[in-house]
């Protein structure tokens, strides 16, 4: 048991300190809206989305990349940053279907999910209004973790 108790102190220890050694933040949204297809009416209209989205930035070890976004429990990277924060404190980030911003000054992030609405091509893709994503944008706050 003594064993044990000192194997996870030293543990602990490591794993903290490895975790604390890069810039890292922790992202909370709180509020989004965005548009959905409504059938019976046949156009697109405003809507507000659940704001329960968690993110985190980090800058991953061995990496081409400055920072990555992922979203919690998801180790896929929602977004990527070429480049690290600018002079003004500001961080730019793109993935294939998220654009991610962030302002290390004012602790606040705007996440906009891209997909859906543009990439509808009647009668040459599978793709329609009605079976098209919910693009939206969201808001949130970060802070160091």
């Amino acid at each position: 048991m003594k064993r044990l108790i000192i194997l996870l102190t030293i543990t602990f220890a490591f794993v903290t300190s490895f975790a604390f050694a890069d810039e890292q933040y922790l992202c909370t949204a709180d509020k989004a809206s965005g548009f959905y297809f409504y059938k019976a009416a046949k156009s697109w209209q405003r809507t507000k989305f659940k704001a329960d989205s968690k993110y985190t930035i980090s800058k991953p070890e061995g990496s081409k990349w400055a920072f990555v976004v992922r979203k919690v429990r998801n180790f896929s990277p929602i977004a990527t940053c070429k480049d690290g924060f600018d002079e003004a404190g500001l961080l730019f980030c793109k993935g294939p279907n998220y654009d991610f911003r962030f302002n290390r000054n004012s602790g606040r992030y705007l996440s906009a999910y891209l997909l859906g609405y543009f990439n509808v091509l009647p009668d040459t893709n599978d793709k329609t209004d009605a079976t098209s994503d919910t693009p939206f944008i969201e808001i949130g706050r970060c802070s160091p973790i």
